[in-house]
């Protein structure tokens, strides 16, 4: 089995299904609500799906099987390029949560999909220090956290780098305006002499990442079953096998080869994110990570699918509960 799973050849065309409604959406306990839906058609020689917005679907949320919200489709530029619609609410989530969603579509019927946020993990102490590791230049990061004792737990590690652009807001009657907008620029015009209101410098994400290469040496984690440590990951997973209900210790490196960009449209943030996930989530993604493949960017919206669980569609709800550390290396301005 596990020369198979090293092979890395990729997912079998048998998985593959056209004209089904496809939800790829990893939840967050503090993010908003943005579910990305659509719907797959079969491309080229059937091997490979393509995604196609769907906006004509009616979604909703439930949580914990008690409020229920109707989400809609965004518009908003940052999304102007995502192969699929996203519907959102301003609603937030919660750790430590159960939530289902509910896709109905006037011809691919209803698809469904239930996760539980998992509680944040409780993070007792994490040291950082620049450190070369396998010959490149590396933040090495230590975490010491406390694992729970009730039920099995699961755990992944991400480092991506956030791209900002530069912008500009103010503050007038105690709301903040981007002045970067039609509203914003006309209201400044008129308020700009009022005391108080000041235009100060800001920067603004464009929904865009680049994905940072982790290494780790511990034979604990999962990606030491399929793969050797000696080469880089895009994320690492951690069970609580072998240290449930005690303190653990996870040491892991973050090239730092994206940290100062070489270009002006590479600057931004980096953030490295230690998460407590769902079962659904956590299997989900280690299969991307098997097959060297990015979880929602896939080059020309193409995407093989591993099982998910969508009923009566494809893909993920997955639930997280992150921590996480923001470094800033790049002079923004």
């Amino acid at each position: 089995m596990l020369g198979n799973t090293a092979c890395k050849k990729g997912f079998t065309s048998d998985q593959f299904e056209d004209d089904h409604l496809v939800v790829l959406a990893e939840i967050s306990a503090g993010d908003s609500v943005r579910i990305p839906v659509g719907k797959t058609i079969r491309v080229g020689n059937g091997n490979l799906l393509k995604f196609e917005r769907v906006n004509d679907a009616t979604v909703t949320l439930k949580e914990e099987n008690t409020r229920t919200w109707l989400l809609q489709p965004s518009y908003a530029w940052q999304y102007a390029n995502n192969p699929t619609s996203v519907f959102t609410n301003r609603k937030r989530y919660k750790s430590n949560t159960t939530y289902s969603i509910e896709i109905s579509h006037p011809t691919m019927g209803t698809a469904t999909g239930t996760t539980h946020i998992p509680p944040l993990p409780k993070w007792n102490s994490i040291d950082t220090v620049s450190q070369v590791h396998e010959t490149r230049n590396a933040l090495a990061v230590t975490v010491n956290f406390q694992d729970a004792a009730d039920k099995d737990d699961y755990y992944i590690v991400e480092g991506v780098k956030e791209l900002l652009k530069p912008g500009k807001y103010f503050i007038y009657q105690g709301v903040k305006y981007d002045y970067y907008t039609n509203q914003g620029k006309t209201l400044y015009e008129q308020v700009k002499n009022t005391p108080g209101v000041i235009l100060r410098n800001d920067t603004v994400s464009i929904n865009k990442f680049l994905r940072l290469e982790l290494f780790t040496e511990d034979p604990a984690t999962e990606n030491a079953r399929f793969e050797n440590l000696h080469n880089p990951f895009r994320r690492l997973f951690l069970t609580d096998k072998s240290f449930n209900g005690q303190s653990y210790t996870f040491k892991f490196y973050v090239d730092k080869q994206f940290f100062i960009a070489t270009e002006p449209f590479q600057k931004g943030r980096v953030r490295i994110q230690f998460k407590a996930v769902s079962k659904e989530l956590f299997d989900y993604l280690l299969d991307y990570e098997k097959y060297k493949t990015d979880f929602g960017a896939i080059p020309a919206n193409q995407l093989p699918s591993p099982t998910g669980n969508i009923k009566n569609g494809l893909g993920i709800l997955g639930g997280s509960a992150r921590r996480e550390r923001i470094y800033y290396f790049d002079t923004l301005w």
